[in-house]
């Protein structure tokens, strides 16, 4: 494996990381009107858009990473819609 994807894999499981504090703190207080919907929705239409590209040069770590970024703010946006004030 060569040095930089190495790096690439130790950023994403790292990355992976970012998103989860917000998500426990959401579902623990079970309020969301402190978050905007707006920023995870540009969140993951930016992340769409990246991992078409890490399709296109079928870079592994970085498909792996941004499906998972995916995922993490979708829940995200449900939990803003289901405990809205």
């Amino acid at each position: 494996m060569e040095f930089s994807q190495l790096l690439s894999w130790v950023g994403s499981a790292i990355g992976m990381f970012v998103g989860i504090p917000q998500i426990i703190k959401t579902l623990k207080t079970k309020r969301s009107g402190y978050l905007s919907a707006t920023t995870f929705i540009l969140i993951v239409i930016t992340c769409c858009c990246l991992l078409a590209r890490a399709i296109a040069i079928r870079e592994a770590a970085f498909i792996f990473y941004y499906t998972f970024l995916i995922l993490i703010n979708s829940l995200q946006i449900f939990l803003i819609w289901k405990y809205r004030n």
